[in-house]
């Protein structure tokens, strides 16, 4: 349970989780946590793991389209990785103990009850808490059901259940439009940047101008950027005071990549955050919500003294379903953060196994490298 707990809530420290656009959810970090802790306590296959993080993932954005497929609506609030994460995890749990229907409707039913999280704990140590949380509360859910432990099969749509508790006119049939022909890990977003999903179309914006445009930054007057609404529900920071608070504020981001042609992990030191000249800019940062407007979409315009403009606009950022990011930006993204804790012969190795996972004999091969971490 604990390690399902730290490896859950460690995936989401830099907010690098994936992102499931249509229910706002990072389904693999609970799932992926639940499917490793479960690996080390019984022999699965590599290809047993993949399969299960599959159906983790595949019921847990179903049930989440529930609360939140038009004209369902969520509370901004309520946290969807919180709501359905555990959700997943118990799935993923499941399947590799091998459950039944029933012993599988147990499981989801244990996961529901202890559903929970808020967005309030955004840009805090409590936000990576909520998937750790998720994460723990699925496996929890799942050695609950293995023993026997009994709740009603109607969690999900009961009079009293999950769906009316968290969302108004909540869509049942959402859970199944399309099932066996429509897969959800397959338009799961990866993210290209250590930041809340909502705040990369306005990187890219940013990037795409400085990138392609000679300007001096003291010149600007106003950065004008049109953004769905919930960017400015989720990552409206202007004054981020730390690490955490920058993660989530859509205008330390865009500051950053029109001054430093970049967005990465480099950016999101406290140094960065403290830096003058970025804070400076974060406050010319002007938002209009656009309902309208796509999730993975964003305009902008700069304006410089003397009346001049610079502009850009995307339709789909990088790294969304319709603009995946490489195999090897995935590589190299995963490398950079596993060489923060481990030697690079160690990294490379993680990496190896995670490409080769439906070919292993064991899946726990990895764990055994993963509990490899170099001190300091």
């Amino acid at each position: 349970l604990n390690a399902a707990l730290i490896n859950s809530a460690a995936s989401a420290a830099l907010a690098f989780n994936d992102t499931h656009y249509q229910t706002v959810a990072h389904p693999s970090s609970p799932v992926g946590a639940a499917a490793l802790a479960i690996a080390e306590r019984l022999p699965v296959t590599g290809q047993a793991l993949i399969h299960s993080v599959i159906l983790g993932i595949e019921l847990q954005c179903r049930i989440g389209a529930v609360l939140c497929t038009p004209p369902a609506e969520v509370s901004v609030g309520l946290s969807m990785q919180g709501l359905v994460g555990g959700i997943g995890a118990a799935v993923t749990a499941g399947k590799l103990l091998g459950f039944d229907a029933e012993a599988m409707s147990r499981a989801i039913g244990h996961a529901i009850n202890q559903a929970a999280g808020l967005r309030e704990a955004h840009a805090t140590m409590g936000s990576p808490f909520t998937p750790g949380h998720s994460a723990r509360c699925g496996v929890f859910a799942a050695l609950l059901a293995e023993r026997g432990l009994t709740i009603n099969d109607t969690m999900i749509e009961g009079v009293k259940g999950f769906a009316v508790s968290f969302s108004t006119n909540p869509q049942p049939e959402a859970a199944v439009a399309e099932l066996g022909s429509r897969f959800e890990i397959l338009s799961l977003a990866y993210k290209p940047y250590p930041s809340g999903f909502v705040t990369h179309p306005v990187i890219d914006v940013c990037l795409d101008v400085a990138r392609r445009s000679r300007f001096d930054v003291a010149a600007i007057e106003r950065v004008e950027v049109g953004v769905n609404p919930l960017t400015i529900q989720l990552c409206n920071r202007p004054e981020p005071m730390d690490r955490a608070q920058a993660l989530v504020s859509f205008q330390h981001w865009g500051a950053v990549s029109l001054i430093h042609k970049a967005a990465g992990t480099a950016q999101i030191t406290q140094a960065m955050v403290d830096d003058p000249q970025v804070a400076a800019l974060r406050r010319k940062f002007v938002a209009t919500a656009r309902p309208d407007m796509a999730r993975e979409a964003a305009d902008l315009r700069v304006v410089l003294q003397g009346g001049a403009e610079l502009t850009a606009q995307v339709e789909r950022c990088i790294g969304s379903a319709g603009v995946p990011i490489s195999d090897d930006d995935l590589a190299r993204k995963t490398r950079g953060q596993l060489e923060s804790a481990y030697a690079a012969d160690v990294s490379a190795q993680i990496l190896d196994e995670a490409w080769t996972m439906a070919r292993l004999p064991r899946a726990d091969r990895i764990c055994a490298w993963l509990g490899q971490v170099h001190a300091g």
